[in-house]
């Protein structure tokens, strides 16, 4: 049995419409030859979840808020990672300071409130703010904190997608012998730990650890 986790955005899930039904169809076979395929991703679970039915791709476990909760295939949650409320309430005094929009996401609902929260959403204006915010709350609370397209997405500092794998390794519901495939800073830690691909296009940082690229995920599912 061959293990492969996945990332969605611009991975799995890529705009060209051929290309994304090649990869679905790929995850198909791979999945139906009895092998695991996981997605992994820092979207919440009910906006991915909408996604993965219109478009019929299926998985056997679904990792969502970059690895803060992690569900099987019929949809339950196996592990939920929450933020620490300590941390939570001294985030979101400086973020009322700043004035900044922001959310609390929890494992089934992306506006949720502090005591639920998984994982905190900051909509920033542009990319230099985003950069600055996210390297002053660091300083402010121990988080892992990254910047996205539209975001900064901030989770506990023990949570990434590696210790989602890792969970899922030590608790039997997997084996150890994963792939990881991504393409974004927040795929950086289990390309680290496990063996791995990067898309021909992705994060500069990925490049330090001289990866294998791949133009699609279809181009190495079908592989096997």
């Amino acid at each position: 049995m061959k293990v492969v986790a996945s990332d969605f955005d611009n991975t799995l899930y890529v705009k060209d419409k051929n290309s994304l039904q090649y990869n679905i169809n790929s995850v198909k076979k791979f999945i139906d030859k009895g092998n695991d395929f996981i997605i992994i991703t820092g979207r919440s679970y009910s906006n991915i979840k909408k996604v993965l039915n219109e478009l019929d791709i299926p998985y056997t476990y679904l990792v969502c808020q970059d690895g803060a909760n992690i569900f099987n295939k019929e949809d339950i949650c196996i592990k939920s990672n929450k933020l620490d409320i300590r941390k939570s309430n001294q985030i979101e005094k400086y973020l009322q300071l700043k004035n900044l929009p922001y959310t609390f996401e929890s494992a089934l609902n992306d506006n949720d409130n502090i005591n639920n929260a998984v994982k905190i959403t900051v909509t920033v204006k542009n990319l230099e703010e985003a950069l600055k915010i996210t390297e002053e709350i660091k300083l402010i609370e121990n988080i892992y904190a990254y910047v996205s397209t539209k975001h900064i997405n901030i989770i506990d500092n023990y949570v990434n997608k590696s210790s989602a794998l890792k969970y899922l390794v030590d608790n039997k519901f997997i084996d150890n012998n994963i792939t990881v495939l991504g393409d974004d800073i927040n795929d950086y830690e289990m390309l680290q730990k496990y063996d791995g691909r990067i898309m021909k296009k992705h994060h500069k940082v990925l490049d330090t650890l001289n990866k294998k690229e791949i133009n699609s995920v279809s181009e190495y599912l079908d592989e096997f």
